[in-house]
């Protein structure tokens, strides 16, 4: 009888199992086939995309999940999420409110219709949305938050069911999406102006750094003066030079070699520089009336003769310096 119980029991165990893997099997089928409705995001659901200037678009993707194509069309109907960013600043910064993100303003981007169709056959479809960064800042995160708020067939996705799309601008000297850096050498002098003439009684000492470049226009670049840093962005206005460069108006920049002025002339792109801010706290900014800023589009490399002061100081200071892009 007992050699019967164990057959019994041998048989009740592998008939429980068998169904267990007939279970697990058909929940992993189930689970591999199943269509989840998600919208496309790296990291803490971030997508992020470059803009030019001058109005732009940008492609916010959507995904159906699953190993086949779908059977029929889903009609997907998006909204803004209003409550993304306040979390991601609250998770990510918590009380340091200087670097929140923000949300792109409602003028800056429109959407001609917030709803999507994945057509039977397809797993990706794709929100058009039209951006425009000419106003925006260049030390601030911009995002369009964006969810799914509902499908008409399937299932949404319950972690990738929304996106922050940020908003990076980029020209062609420089992009927000990352960090662009110049190699600078150069020269400074400190002294005084008077009547646009610049007078020391001090040498002229040599700087060099690795400047950090950002775009705040279509031909528009901000730039610290000369070797100067900051990480408070109060101060990076405050002192932030905007440098533009013609797209169509040419200079004859005369050519030095190992410091001897030649005869011979290169044609540069011409260069105006100006206080990033018009502000009674912002810099003071004088082009030389001697040496002509250009932009040589053979070498990248941009060419700044100027004078600046800080409305805390007195002291005038003549800036030399070349600037090449470190990457492109």
């Amino acid at each position: 009888m007992k050699t019967i119980s164990k057959i019994i029991i041998v048989a009740v165990v592998a008939f429980n199992a068998m169904w267990l893997i007939s279970c697990e099997k058909e929940f992993y089928k189930d689970e591999l086939y199943r269509k989840e409705i998600s919208i496309v995001s790296g990291d803490n659901n971030i997508i992020g995309q470059e803009f030019e200037y001058g109005g732009d678009e940008g492609l916010l993707a959507l995904y159906a999940s699953g190993t086949t194509p779908l059977d029929e069309p889903c009609t997907i109907k998006l909204a803004l999420d209003t409550e993304a960013i306040g979390n991601y600043n609250q998770l990510n910064f918590d009380t340091q409110f200087d670097s929140y993100a923000m949300q792109l303003p409602e003028e800056n981007y429109s959407i001609k219709s917030w709803e999507v169709v994945m057509e039977a056959g397809e797993n990706t479809a794709f929100l058009p949305i039209n951006v425009n960064i000419d106003n925006l800042l260049p030390w601030e995160t911009y995002f369009i938050p964006l969810r799914i708020e509902k499908v008409s067939a399937y299932m949404t996705s319950l972690t990738k069911y929304y996106a922050l799309l940020e908003v990076h601008r980029k020209n062609e000297f420089a992009t927000t999406q990352r960090s662009t850096y110049y190699t600078m050498n150069g020269t400074t002098q400190a002294g005084w102006l008077t009547n646009n003439i610049f007078g020391s009684d001090v040498r002229r000492q040599s700087i060099n750094s690795s400047k950090l470049v950002a775009p705040i226009g279509a031909n528009s670049i901000a730039i610290m003066p000369a070797a100067k840093v900051s990480s408070d962005n109060r101060t990076i206005r405050q002192m932030s030079l905007k440098v533009t460069i013609s797209k169509d108006e040419w200079i004859n920049a005369p050519v030095y070699v190992e410091g001897v002025l030649t005869d011979d002339v290169k044609p540069l792109r011409k260069v105006t520089i100006e206080p990033y801010l018009d502000s009674s706290d912002a810099i003071e900014v004088a082009m030389s009336p001697i040496e002509v800023s250009g932009y040589d589009p053979e070498t990248k490399t941009i060419y700044l003769y100027y004078r600046y002061r800080m409305p805390s100081e007195g002291v005038w200071y003549d800036v030399r310096e070349t600037m090449v892009r470190s990457e492109f």
